[in-house]
């Protein structure tokens, strides 16, 4: 495959089901579970804010995209790394936003050569969910950024 202008450089995440699909300019930085603190009773409920992290002096909100998805468990939190993701918003309340995530992400370029988006009778999307491609046969979630940023606040 030929680089193209199309070309959108992107993390392809692991999370315990599928995978999250994040543009890598929007990605600050992948930290270890071991600064997360999680709200009290946030593995049993079905919230989907699960706790904050404390990253470059400031209290990011943790979010599990799981939840989002109606999915309950969360998995062995300890093995969970967390993606550090600008807001796009330029909320200075809410400049980033963490989400839980498993494994070591991969840059890919996404183009009309490798990705199509998933049809919502596959993948329904629901609050929280932008939409949902498949990426080099991996399934993947655009997070709404902009609905998680207005439901954080």
């Amino acid at each position: 495959m030929t680089e193209t202008a199309k070309d959108v450089y992107s993390f392809l995440i692991p999370m315990l089901e599928d995978s999250l699909i994040l543009p890598n300019t929007i990605v600050a930085e992948i930290v270890p579970f071991m600064n997360v603190a999680l709200d009290e009773g946030a593995e049993e409920s079905n919230e989907w804010k699960v706790g904050s992290v404390m990253w470059r002096n400031m209290n990011i909100p943790v979010v599990s995209m799981e939840r989002i998805q109606g999915h309950q468990d969360l998995g062995d939190v300890r093995r969970s790394r967390i993606a550090i993701v600008y807001t796009l918003n330029g909320n200075e309340e809410i400049p980033f936003v963490a989400f839980m995530v498993r494994g070591i992400p991969r840059l890919v370029p996404v183009d009309d050569d490798n990705s199509e988006f998933v049809s919502e009778d596959q993948k329904p999307l629901k609050d929280g969910v932008k939409a949902w491609l498949s990426v080099e046969g991996h399934q993947a979630v655009v997070p709404d950024l902009d609905y998680i940023e207005s439901n954080l606040g």
